[in-house]
């Protein structure tokens, strides 16, 4: 596998501003951050840690059937916060070996995290299970799966979007591809990741700052529920989450095993790692 550093220098310019548009505001936030990262060299916590207190708001992927790549860095939802962080921590590393580190650099990289083998080729390519983005993002160099201790083998048992496709506005417009998303499911299904069960979080081991937690869950036709990025206190790991239930991304007060154990439908955690 090739490393995702340097892979996306010269490559699809214009993707974000010209292509694509993006709104002022997001244009706004990316400038500031640009500035809020200009005197160091950011880790992930300190990239995640700039979008504090931005407003958690779900479906900002969703649409009608016109899949395109949707950028929001105004508000998100876990799973597009841990898109956007990997994606400029990327931007950054590879400003290292490329002049460019601009908004259509960015967009370009998130666009290759976001979708099957880095393609946007509509609503089916995007990678929407966890368990699938985590091997895809993996083959493709941008992840590690480190096998820590407790680890136990993950069998994937998706089935929730091609049983639910009403909720879905791409497949309400489009009701036949809800096929093609159970077949995907199906592939899916093939996978073999591993997870630690939530019992076994309480010590932490092998986890390190900004490692991606994903928490597995016992609901039936999912994989994963929730999306965020460890973070260090003490001999504890907490999480910086976009937080449905503190409507905004915050730095948890409860450490993470105390987070896993409070819900009855959190099974455990899958450990990713971004390749630096």
């Amino acid at each position: 596998m090739n490393k995702p550093r340097g892979l996306f220098c010269g490559l699809l310019l214009g993707v974000c501003l010209a292509t694509f548009g993006i709104e002022p505001e997001d244009s706004a936030v990316f400038r500031r951050f640009m500035h809020y990262v200009s005197e160091s060299d950011p880790d992930i916590i300190r990239i995640a840690s700039f979008f504090l207190d931005i407003p958690y708001v779900s479906g900002t992927l969703e649409g009608d059937a016109e899949e395109r790549l949707r950028v929001n860095l105004r508000e998100m939802d876990c799973f597009t916060f841990v898109e956007n962080v990997i994606a400029l921590h990327l931007m950054l590393q590879n400003n290292k070996q490329c002049a460019d580190n601009s908004l259509d650099h960015f967009c370009e990289i998130l666009q290759h995290i976001r979708y099957r083998n880095g393609v946007l080729n509509g609503y089916l390519s995007r990678l929407h299970y966890t368990s699938e983005w985590m091997d895809n993002n993996y083959r493709k160099g941008v992840l590690t799966l480190p096998q820590l201790p407790h680890c136990q083998t993950f069998r994937p048992e998706v089935s929730f979007m091609s049983t639910h496709c009403n909720i879905y506005p791409a497949l309400q417009a489009h009701p036949e591809w809800c096929t093609a998303v159970g077949n995907i499911e199906k592939d899916i299904n093939r996978l073999r990741l591993r997870y630690i069960p939530k019992e076994q979080t309480d010590d932490a081991a092998g986890i390190r700052n900004g490692d991606i937690i994903a928490i597995t869950t016992h609901v039936k036709g999912l994989d994963v529920v929730h999306v965020g990025f460890a973070f260090h206190k003490g001999n504890s790991v907490y999480l910086i989450h976009a937080s449905s239930e503190a409507g905004k991304i915050i730095i948890s007060t409860e450490t993470l095993y105390d987070y896993l154990q409070r819900r009855k439908n959190h099974s455990g955690i899958m450990v990713a790692r971004i390749v630096r």
